[in-house]
């Protein structure tokens, strides 16, 4: 966008500067509006199916028995396995490490020998719990395969006793019957688990790429000093606002989709999460805005912008604890504003907060924008008082 050389600038004049970039800059232009809605539909509709189903996994079976084939056939009733033939031991290892298979499960000799003499014999299984959320649902599956095989098989075994009926069998096999009720997603939706805090996370990084983009049209040979040389305040705050409100509802329809178009539940208070949302754009443009000040060159801050929320999701606490985060990964995440934003978000939809209770959240949103405003004003401050020498990155 061409630069004015007007002395001074009124407020209308300012916000028409924005206008005219935002129409002249197409890249820009789909950023706030198509493009995000697109990528939000598109990461929804992978994971659109709620629930994992037929993963395959390999069986090796040493026994080749009546009761390792009842084992097996159980595995395959489970809607989230699906069992895959192997010709032995080597092959099915060889396809758990290449990732054709997501677990590997080996049946030992003398299974249905050992199960008859009462001894206990171990079945052993094997999945890459580096994918934490596939680990769950293969050790999940296997455990209710197993156990309702087990259940079987005591049933049975307490049957062929004689003068016992099918409930005493029953209460013999399972003398405590345990019932799992989620307080939240009972369905176990994976979509609703996943997607709603990978949507916050990619939103956050097209905040900031936003914000970047827009400061930088305004970078003259590598250098802020002459448009800041006059009314620096003002136009850094009318460009902050005009398009960290387009940005704020871009948030607005990410939680209208998520919440009324995808249907999930929101049991707390909408004007608490709008709030959080503003907050949240507030505090990422503060980061853009520190990031082009500091380096004065889109690239390099863009790049900086991406190191620090890359791992977004990873440290918004949704598939890992924080709890068990190491001390670094702990420091890191208070630095990314969306995972503050997203607790936020997570005592609302789910837990139905009140707002007081979800006031540290919030203060700590509000207090990493006036940190980095501040700081973003000190800055600009070397760029407008004379004498000094011109910041370099």
């Amino acid at each position: 966008m061409p630069h004015t050389d007007d002395s001074s600038l009124s407020l209308r004049q300012l916000v028409a500067q924005q206008w005219a970039l935002l129409r002249d800059n197409r890249w820009l232009m789909a950023m706030l509006t198509w493009l995000p809605l697109l990528a939000f539909v598109g990461v929804w509709w992978v994971f659109s199916s709620g629930l994992t189903r037929d993963l395959d996994i390999a069986v090796v079976d040493h026994d080749h028995s009546q009761l390792s084939r009842s084992l097996i056939r159980h595995y395959d009733a489970s809607p989230t396995l699906k069992v895959v033939s192997v010709s032995g031991e080597p092959e099915a290892r060889s396809l758990l490490r290449t990732g054709e298979v997501s677990a590997l499960v080996i049946i030992p000799r003398d299974l249905e020998k050992h199960t008859k003499l009462a001894h206990a014999p171990t079945v052993a299984a094997y999945y890459n719990s580096q994918f934490m959320v596939l680990g769950k649902q293969i050790n999940s599956a296997l455990r209710q395969s197993h156990g309702t095989f087990s259940a079987k098989v005591e049933v049975a075994r307490a049957l062929s006793h004689g003068n016992t009926q099918i409930l005493q069998a029953l209460g013999s096999a399972l003398p405590i019957r345990n019932q799992i009720s989620a307080l939240y997603n009972g369905n176990s939706n994976y979509a609703q688990f996943i997607v709603s805090a990978a949507l916050p996370a990619f939103w956050q990084i097209l905040i900031m790429a936003v914000m970047i983009l827009v400061l930088g049209a305004e970078l003259r040979d590598h250098s802020y000093k002459a448009w800041l040389a006059k009314q620096a305040w003002q136009k850094i705050t009318v460009k902050l606002l005009f398009f960290g409100s387009l940005l704020w509802l871009q948030g607005v329809l990410l939680c209208t989709l998520m919440f009324h178009g995808f249907d999930w539940p929101m049991r707390g208070s909408w004007s608490v999460l709008l709030l959080a949302l503003l907050l949240c754009v507030v505090a990422s443009q503060a980061i853009a805005l520190i990031f082009m000040l500091l380096f004065q060159d889109v690239a390099r801050a863009l790049s900086f912008a991406g190191a620090l929320t890359a791992p977004s999701f990873a440290f918004m606490g949704v598939t890992f604890p924080v709890s068990d985060m190491p001390w670094f990964a702990q420091f890191w995440r208070q630095l990314i504003p969306i995972t503050h934003y997203i607790e936020t978000q997570v005592s609302q939809a789910n837990y139905g907060a009140s707002a007081l209770q979800s006031l540290p959240s919030l203060q700590a949103l509000l207090l990493f924008t006036v940190t980095f405003i501040s700081a973003a004003w000190l800055i600009r401050i070397r760029f407008t008082q004379p004498g000094t020498q011109e910041l370099r990155s």
